[in-house]
């Protein structure tokens, strides 16, 4: 049963919605002073007939402006809100204006319309000075903000959250009550089950002690983590690659780690840390790696993302390359022909021909005995092949070759250098139009004409020399825009791709990667959520690994978010890479996140949960699904809902989580405003891994972990149902280890259980 009090609440705000919505009817059939334009128009036409020819000109001009009046009647009236959802929050505020006390009711909604006849206040709550008040301070409390250089303060009498759907009123939320209207009757919900709440800090993440008064931020002991199936995984004696499968939250990454540590305690010698690389997927990741292996007692363990270490190597192996440039603006056609497993035998082959082409020359220096010896050592890389064939002639055969042994060391001199040659190698096999086509042909690769004329016309530009600048002062260097002059050039600059495919060719030139005379090897390889890099990627890592050295792939196919690298499925990997692996069954048990965030999480994948659904470890909130008309609406509510958990939890670790850095932008703003405490916005992988709120994108938090996980957009604009949505949902949604709340401000996904999007509709 309702209250009066509530019954008067919900007749003064519908009384408020009619009043506005009357407002915009009177706006939108309103007629500033048009008159009857037609009539004027005719009268003008007519006085033109009978004026004298010099007062023309001013006539003329005049029936032109009401033409153009005329012209703009016709036109439909943009109202500056909807009538049908004009305004999301009530305000209302008891203050003193010229030294009387007043109320005042000011509405926040999506657009402003203020009409002061009408008594008609309604603000935009992004970036109206007032919406402060409604974000900042409860129902009863006193205010002061500084408005416009001018002090305001006062008393908040109401402050009220509303749903307006199809013009009608359907849910007030005032405090902790929620009133809602259904079947034409109003009732009230109960509200304590829409909270985030029961996180109980296990988190990993660092704990609130400290260090001479500063906070300790070592993370704490995992290892009593470890169940006996992963215990089996890391202490195996198997050398070689091993493959570490299972879905999100099952330990993947923490016993890929404990392998390290255990093949360290087995022989530190052999598996010292400077001789250990592990490989993270961005760079938060790394941060929380490198705080991990030294609990375990292993230290000086390279961490690296891909293209960290990619460039780092490559400039140590091809020093002429230290000055180009890395850029991200490849096209999409040339970056998914570059990423494709095909070129893997592509540049094999390259090499081999390339080889191959000496056998003539060798023949013609140093006759048959030269031929046989080159042919021979065929199975060698080439710069090792040369180097072989310097040290066979200094053996017996150099007396029958001593006639020709000037010309054949100028042979040699002249193969070392152009087998040896990694950039020409690589720019004339993406250059050479007709020759790829053939090859990509040969390999059944399907492409569209354009993408290889892309991929033809971006590395030649990538090929050519950087542009030099150096001539130029600092201002100059910047065009009239504000940009860099090169900002979004591709000459001279190579992406991450390039780095994969330079990286491959000098192993397969020299037969590892070497720099200078010194080889850059590891005896353990570590690759977390290998899914995300390509074949190609994949390849140059574990052949970084002495032969017969442990190299470990850590990952799961359902949390790809990187569809266009030619990574399909863990069986097609290790045939496309032509190696023996120990694929392990995949790992049971989910620890992270509850039995219900995991359920949501593969309904999302649908049948791209190709690999086993683990069992959940236990049962936890079931996850929600709050719909709103307006971002603003649902800022409101998330402010109420992360205030009250900061105050109840302090050492709760939260994420928001948007779609796209825009969307992300918006709710930082809005949250800014409402004053959270502890909320950072996260653009670039600088986690903090401490109690508190981020606010980033799906792109930005795979492999992390938080108590409470809020998905700002599970819209269908942001995850319909395609592949990739369907991966980015399920990273997003198994962050969470506690409770995970869905946010749509719009129609909800499609991924979403039908029986979800029905309860929240209720």
């Amino acid at each position: 049963m309702l209250t009066p009090a509530q019954r008067a609440m919900i007749e003064a705000e519908e009384a408020l919605l009619l009043h506005v919505q009357t407002a915009l009817a009177k706006q939108a059939t309103a007629r500033s002073s048009r008159g009857n334009l037609d009539q004027d128009l005719v009268a003008l036409r007519d006085q033109i007939a009978e004026e004298r020819a010099e007062d023309h000109a001013m006539l003329v001009e005049h029936m032109m402006r009401l033409a153009a009046l005329r012209k703009t009647q016709d036109r439909p009236l943009d109202l500056p809100v909807e009538p049908h959802n004009p305004y999301f929050a009530h305000l209302q505020l008891e203050d003193t204006h010229q030294g009387a006390a007043r109320v005042r009711d000011i509405l926040i909604g999506k657009r402003a319309f203020i009409d002061n006849r009408l008594g008609v206040q309604i603000v935009d709550w992004r970036n109206a000075p007032i919406s402060r008040v409604f974000y900042c301070y409860g129902e009863g409390e006193a205010y002061e903000e500084r408005f416009a250089e001018v002090t305001q303060a006062g008393r908040v009498v109401a402050r009220r959250t509303l749903t307006i759907e199809e013009g009608a009123l359907r849910r007030i939320r005032s405090g902790e009550a929620l009133l809602v209207k259904r079947d034409g009757d109003w009732t009230l919900n109960d509200l304590e089950h829409s909270r985030l709440a029961g996180g109980v800090g296990k988190a990993t993440r660092a704990p609130e002690r400290s260090l001479g008064g500063k906070p300790d931020q070592r993370l704490p002991e995992i290892t009593a983590l470890i169940d006996p199936e992963q215990f089996n995984v890391i202490s195996s004696p198997r050398s070689g690659l091993v493959i570490i499968r299972g879905g999100a939250g099952t330990g993947k990454t923490t016993i890929a780690l404990h392998r390290v540590a255990y093949l360290h305690f087995e022989d530190p010698a052999r598996f010292s840390g400077d001789r250990v690389l592990v490989i993270t997927p961005g760079d938060a990741l790394r941060r929380y790696v490198a705080r991990v292996l030294p609990a375990l007692d292993v230290r000086g363990v390279p961490i690296a993302t891909f293209p960290d270490w990619a460039h780092t190597t490559l400039k140590r192996v091809l020093p002429e390359l230290r000055k180009r440039p890395l850029t991200d603006e490849t096209p999409s056609g040339a970056q998914r022909l570059k990423r494709h497993p095909a070129f893997l035998q592509i540049l094999e082959q390259a090499v081999r021909d390339e080889a191959r082409a000496f056998d003539e020359a060798m023949e013609e220096a140093g006759g048959a005995p030269l031929l046989e010896a080159w042919v021979r050592r065929r199975n060698l890389a080439p710069v090792q092949r040369v180097q072989a064939i310097r040290r066979w002639l200094e053996g017996p055969i150099r007396k029958q070759l001593a006639a020709r042994m000037l010309e054949i060391q100028r042979l040699l001199r002249s193969a070392e250098e152009l087998l040896g040659d990694v950039f020409e190698t690589w720019s004339g096999i993406l250059t050479d139009r007709v020759h790829l086509a053939g090859a990509l042909a040969q390999a059944g690769v399907t492409y569209y004409e354009w993408e290889l004329d892309q991929l033809v016309s971006v590395v030649a530009q990538q090929a050519d020399e950087p542009p030099d600048f150096r001539h130029l002062d600092a201002d100059r260097r910047q065009g009239i825009d504000g940009r860099a002059l090169d900002e979004g050039e591709l000459q001279g600059r190579l992406d991450v791709d390039d780095l994969a495919m330079l990286l491959r060719l000098v192993q397969l030139k020299h037969g590892r990667l070497i720099s200078g005379s010194k080889p850059i090897s590891y005896e353990h390889v570590v690759v977390d959520e290998a899914q995300d890099l390509s074949p190609l990627s994949l390849k140059v890592l574990i052949d970084a690994a002495t032969p017969g050295s442990p190299v470990t792939l850590a990952g799961d196919t359902a949390q790809r978010v990187v569809l266009d690298n030619g990574f399909a499925s863990w069986s097609e990997l290790i045939s496309v890479l032509k190696i023996k692996a120990h694929i392990l069954p995949p790992l049971a048990i989910s620890y992270r996140s509850t039995q219900q965030v995991m359920q949501l999480a593969r309904h999302a994948l649908g049948d791209l949960a190709t690999e086993g659904a683990p069992r959940d470890a236990r049962e936890g909130a079931p996850v929600e699904l709050m719909r709103f008309e307006d971002e603003g609406e649902a800022v409101l509510f998330l402010a109420d809902a992360l205030r009250s958990l900061r105050q109840r939890e302090r050492r709760a670790t939260v994420a928001l989580v948007a779609r796209t850095p825009m969307m992300a932008d918006l709710y930082y703003e809005g949250l800014k405003r409402a004053e959270i405490s502890s909320l950072r916005r996260v653009r670039d992988q600088e986690f903090e891994f401490t109690p508190g709120i981020d606010l980033t994108d799906v792109y930005q938090i795979k492999g992390l972990e938080y108590d409470y996980v809020v998905i700002l957009d599970a819209t269908a604009a942001a995850y319909p149902e395609t592949v990739e949505a369907r991966h980015l949902f399920h990273v997003a949604a198994t962050r969470a280890a506690h409770q995970l709340w869905l946010i749509a401000a719009g129609a909800p996904s499609p991924l979403l259980p039908p029986a979800l999007v029905e309860a929240a509709s209720r």
